[in-house]
Order: structure tokens, then sequence, then C-alpha cells
């Protein structure tokens, strides 16, 4: 649901001389995007404990956008993004800028390069396979912090198609306040055919893994296959990751997991999606951790009312073991317009 409907607009700014009636007239063309979101839901809540277990939500995950391209006259061509977040509850995580926000160089054939706000190579290749709400399963995140996801202050290059071949490199800041805490990453990409594999790596240097383990390293890697038929298809993934924190008092901790997920377009308007994922019970120092993994089974109906708008319902099924954890089932009903 993430593909956009854009409308290019031409904006024109004229400046008047202050001490003179000399006007200069410039046009850039842009485009204005983004999507109306809303969503009321039950969430699976497995915590047994939780007192707002069962509570209904209603969900704005509306935003805005703007972006565009400019070919200097004495010099490269650029293009830029700016891209506000979700309004949420009162709008406070909305401002422009809070998502992918850069300044590109459109190097044609031989690449494109952004300078910015950016997500993560890794994350974007992740991100694809936790459509759904299929992420709950779909993570590795018991061990504490191991991967970005859309980082501040980074550079990175995507290589064009070559031949059904493409990759990314990125490098960036990971915490700014501190000298030697940095991110690093790639992915990789091929098609033929009905075909698309893709593969990401992460490594992360010095940064806060949790209250328990204090600073550390972390290590992630992805890789996920993709078979897209004429109006079905479906896919899997495979996640790990390991941090390993600067003292020696903590241990390395790493976890993994997988996902499985298939959809059917049928009816010329309707599009069914299922899924299912697993985290598995992660390891701390070697050790497994029992009853640490969650299962995610989820479903969902989608319906087009037009190319730019949908309508979908979802149910989503958590399970977790453990200590005061049981399943639940929880559900979401929405509608999405792109422009």
């Amino acid at each position: 649901m993430e593909k956009m409907f854009k409308r290019s607009i031409v904006a024109a700014a004229v400046t008047t001389a202050a001490l003179g009636s000399t006007s200069v007239l410039a046009e850039a063309a842009f485009d204005i995007y983004g999507q109306v979101a809303v969503s009321v839901a039950q969430n699976a809540v497995t915590d047994t404990t939780d007192a707002n277990a069962g509570k209904i939500d209603f969900d704005n995950e509306s935003r805005i956008g703007v972006r565009g391209t400019k070919d200097f006259e004495r010099g490269p061509k650029i293009f830029w993004q700016m891209e506000g977040g979700n309004v949420g509850d009162d709008g406070s995580g909305s401002g422009l800028g809070v998502r992918d926000t850069y300044l590109g160089l459109d190097l044609e054939e031989a690449g494109k390069v952004r300078f910015g706000r950016l997500l993560t190579p890794f994350f974007e290749v992740v991100d694809g396979y936790t459509g759904q709400s299929s992420g709950a399963g779909f993570s590795i995140s018991n061990p504490g912090s191991i991967n970005y996801d859309r980082q501040p202050n980074m550079v990175r290059y995507d290589s064009a198609n070559l031949s059904g071949f493409s990759f990314s490199l990125a490098a960036g800041r990971g915490e700014e306040s501190v000298k030697g805490s940095n991110v690093y990453g790639g992915s990789l990409q091929y098609t033929a055919g009905f075909f698309t594999g893709k593969a990401g790596l992460e490594q992360v240097d010095d940064r806060e893994i949790n209250a328990t383990k204090g600073r550390g390293d972390a290590t992630a890697y992805v890789v996920g296959a993709n078979f897209d038929f004429d109006g079905f298809g479906f896919h899997t993934a495979y996640v790990t990751g390991e941090v390993d924190p600067e003292s020696n008092e903590q241990t390395k901790a790493s976890q993994d997991a997988y996902k499985l997920g298939a959809y059917l377009v049928f009816a010329d308007y309707w599009t069914a999606n299922v899924n299912y994922a697993q985290s598995n019970d992660f390891e701390n120092g070697g050790v497994k951790q029992v009853d640490t993994g969650t299962r995610a089974i989820t479903g969902q109906l989608m319906y087009s009312l037009d190319p730019s708008a949908v309508v979908y319902g979802r149910l989503v099924h958590l399970d977790k073991d453990g200590a005061n954890q049981d399943s639940d089932l929880g559900w979401r009903f929405g509608l999405e317009y792109y422009f």
C-alpha cells in the first residue's frame, strides 16, 4: 500500500529588486504527493496483564511530501524530496522532513547518489516483507537495538538497472553525539521473469543496545525471494542479527526470523493476502532463551475503489509463549487514498 500517485504542478516565484521595477520569473516543476489513510482497529495484545487489551484504536497515517528535479545550466541534474510524517493523533510527528528528505545527483546510467535522511538499504529489504502487520513476527528486536531504519546524515548510492541486477550502498552517522557511532550497509536485487531475489546487510558501530547490555556493535543480514505470476504470487524471507556489547561483563546476543506470504488478485478489483511470520527464541551468550519468540498469522482482503484508492479488512493473530503471554486475534478496517 506504499504505492503513491503523484501530480505535477508548476510553481512560479517573482522577485522584485529593492530599488527598481525589474522582476525575475523562475519556474520549477515539482510533485506534491502523499496519502490520506485512516483506519479503525482492535490490535492483538498477547500480554495478559495489559489492562488496555481489547480497546478500539483509530489510526491516521495520512502524510504529504514534495519532490522535484532540476537540470542546472552549468551543473549536474539534481533531484530532491521532503516528506512529512504520519499525522497520528495530534500531528506532532507530521512535520515536513520526518521521513525521507534528501538531495540527490542523477548520474543517469551510472546510477544515483543521495545525501540526507534516508532508509538504510538493509531496512528497505526487510520492510518489503512486513506488509499486512506481519512485521510483528518478522522481527529480531529481542536482543536489543540491532539495525536502523531511517537515518539522517547518510550518503547512499543506488545503481542503475544492469540487465535485471541492481545494488545499493550506504554509510552514515549512527548517534550524532558519539564520535565512533556509524552505520554501513548495502543491498542487492536480481529480477528475471517471475523471480526476484533480494539480500541486504548492515553493520552498526557503537550504539546503545539496551539498558542491560549498554553500548556495542551490531550486524544484521536479510535474504528474500519473490515469485510473481499473472494475478498471484508468493514470497519468503529470512533475517538474522547479532549484538556485541562493549562491556566484557555482557555476552553477545542474536535472533533470527522467517516469513512466508502469498497474494491472489481476483474478480478484477479484489486482492487477498495471507502471511505467516515467526521470530525464533533469541540466544544470549549462546544459550537459547526459551519462550521469547513471536508467531504472526495475518490475512487481508482489499478492494480497489480506483487506481488511487483502496479499502481493506485485516485479521492479525499473534501468539507468544512465556509468563503472562497468550495468543490474541486483532482486526483492522481502513481506507487509503494516494495522490
